[in-house]
């Protein structure tokens, strides 16, 4: 699976619920314009197929991802729509596998030891760590993740994460970049404070070292 390279290179992952296709266009256009260059729109409406299939097309050159992907028959969907990766709330073999079969870079998520051990095996190498603020944060990441430091496995944490607790996890090298909805936040878009979510895009960059 090869990760799209702006993962890398952004501190957080912006994350966006539950918004229509005129909503997804204007959020996509307040973080591209604050310097984003990957984002991330969940599966959790009826709409969300239409909002990343508008994304898509009027920011061609943007890294978009598709979360809360539940069902095989969703990763072909998101992949036919040219979408870049895909992200899982828990790890399930068939999503993976499918996945595979497509060549769509897919994160799927764990919280234990034994989820992680079943993912490697799989032959799976970036992982989502969800939900990860509620199961203890940096510190739990940092004691679930030890015994695995040599498999050169790299972790997308999400779940929780305000932006005062972003820096700890990218100050771990094996943090590819943090999930964050906090840069989408709903009273902004329901206000349409666009100029404030692309203030929010510009003050994510500085976080940690991931600046791009």
């Amino acid at each position: 699976m090869t990760i799209p390279d702006q993962l890398g290179r952004q501190p957080v992952l912006p994350i966006l619920n539950l918004a229509d296709q005129e909503t997804a266009l204007r959020v996509a256009e307040a973080l591209t314009k604050g310097g984003i260059g990957t984002f991330e729109i969940t599966l959790r409406s009826a709409t969300a197929l239409g909002s990343l299939q508008a994304v898509r097309k009027e920011f061609p050159d943007l890294a978009l991802g598709a979360g809360t992907i539940l069902e095989k028959e969703q990763v072909s969907q998101v992949k036919d729509l040219g979408v870049d990766f895909g992200v899982c709330p828990g790890w399930d073999d068939e999503l993976w596998v499918h996945s595979q079969e497509l060549d769509f870079p897919l994160f799927p998520g764990i919280l234990s030891p034994t989820e992680l051990t079943h993912a490697y095996k799989s032959g799976c190498r970036a992982l989502k760590v969800f939900p990860v603020e509620p199961a203890g944060g940096i510190a739990y990441l940092k004691s679930l993740i030890a015994p695995f430091r040599s498999m050169n496995v790299k972790y997308l944490p999400t779940g929780g994460i305000g932006r005062d607790k972003v820096a700890p996890y990218l100050e771990d090298e094996a943090v590819l970049t943090v999930g964050g909805s906090w840069l989408t936040p709903r009273d902004l878009i329901e206000k349409k404070g666009f100029a404030e979510i692309t203030e929010l895009a510009i003050a994510s960059l500085s976080l940690g070292n991931r600046n791009s």
